[in-house]
């Protein structure tokens, strides 16, 4: 590792992240700097543990294709992120100017992907090859084509505005202790005569938010909750060291994610005739992962509106049922194109544990009213 690249590490850690990453504001995970150029980015708190089953249902069930639909999501999420993120180019920065950028946007995503990203990058040849340690997902499964080599190759696409780079994993190993594998981040035509399987993703049109929207209906509010993310930190129920957050009761990985990667998720697994699993993982990681963190209502709603999910409200309804309103929930300009059901199966299986009877919720009502989206969930 050479010095300027030593030198932008320390600024991102010292300066750019503890400044920017907002979790003291309960209902509300944000990623926020003012400055040149402002930017904002609702996100909120995930559970490795869907990511893992959902990716290896997917594969094991469709093969090849599935290993193609979730690449192309998560390069779209990749891309998408970087504009909303407003990520600077190569336009920006041409010659060697953009290779910071490459690095702060690496160290970036380290922030609570990874215990440590490392590249090379050869700008002649438009390459980008990552060295990953204990990356979410792939420290599980041994590969990961949504976030660690889709997602990759969607911020480098965009970073040297270039759609037909595309990302290849490969070479993962164990070395002390520590999950490590390789993502290559080139173009098609280069990756292509010397790997093997290399997808392909190159419609990446329609995928920019309209900033002023995406900020007022995500707007920071004071909800009816206290605890917020950071009360969770202190209380010394999830520990965040060294890039990684987890449960410290176990081995339970949480990582931040842009609203927009569980949007679009969604909508691609539903286009390519895949989304059947969804639900019924997320049920089943409701069920058994929060179980100890929320063991009554009032914890429940607590917790999950710490996540950044915005203020969940449990209201009690006729004949033993539940209805859940969320308040603020992260908004998106899909909306109207998913049916929540990653939200729905997490708070299904959480609440099926709790009254001890299945929680099955329909699709929510969604109302924008107040400059805000609000979901309205029955059984």
């Amino acid at each position: 590792m050479d010095i300027k690249d030593n030198l932008v590490r320390l600024y991102i850690r010292r300066f750019v992240i503890p400044k920017a990453l907002i979790l003291d504001k309960p209902g509300f995970v944000d990623f926020k700097i003012s400055g040149k150029t402002n930017v904002f980015a609702r996100q909120v708190l995930v559970p490795e543990g869907f990511f893992i089953q959902l990716e290896k249902d997917i594969i094991e069930e469709y093969g090849d294709a599935g290993r193609s639909a979730i690449y192309s999501i998560g390069k779209k999420f990749g891309y998408s992120f970087s504009q909303l993120g407003r990520f600077e180019n190569i336009k920006d920065h041409p010659g060697n100017g953009i290779k910071d950028w490459i690095i702060i946007a690496s160290k970036f995503v380290e922030g609570t992907y990874a215990s440590e990203i490392r590249q090379e990058i050869d700008l002649s040849s438009k390459t980008v090859n990552y060295t990953l340690k204990n990356f979410v997902i792939c420290r599980k499964l041994g590969y990961d084509f949504f976030l660690a080599t889709g997602g990759a190759a969607g911020v480098i696409a965009w970073l040297l505005q270039d759609k037909t780079i595309e990302g290849y994993y490969s070479n993962s190993k164990v070395v002390d202790n520590k999950y490590i594998c390789n993502v290559t981040c080139s173009t098609f035509d280069n990756l292509k005569s010397s790997k093997d399987k290399v997808f392909r993703e190159t419609n990446l049109d329609g995928l920019q938010q309209e900033v002023k929207q995406y900020n007022l209906f995500n707007q920071e509010v004071k909800v009816r909750y206290d605890k917020s993310f950071s009360s969770y930190l202190d209380a010394k129920i999830f520990n965040y060291e060294g890039g990684i957050i987890k449960l410290r009761s176990g081995n339970e990985r949480f990582f931040l994610m842009e609203a927009s990667g569980l949007y679009l998720l969604e909508l691609g697994l539903k286009e390519n005739g895949m989304d059947g699993k969804i639900f019924s993982i997320a049920y089943s990681i409701g069920q058994n992962l929060f179980e100890g963190l929320g063991n009554d209502a009032k914890s429940t709603v607590e917790l999950m509106t710490a996540l950044g999910w915005g203020e969940v409200i449990l209201i009690p309804a006729p004949m033993n049922k539940i209805q859940i309103v969320i308040n603020h929930f992260p908004w998106t300009k899909w909306y109207k194109d998913i049916d929540f059901l990653i939200i729905r199966g997490l708070l299904g299986g959480i609440f099926s544990k709790i009254y001890k009877r299945e929680v099955k919720l329909n699709k929510p009502q969604a109302d924008m009213h107040n400059n805000h989206l609000a979901l309205i969930f029955e059984e």
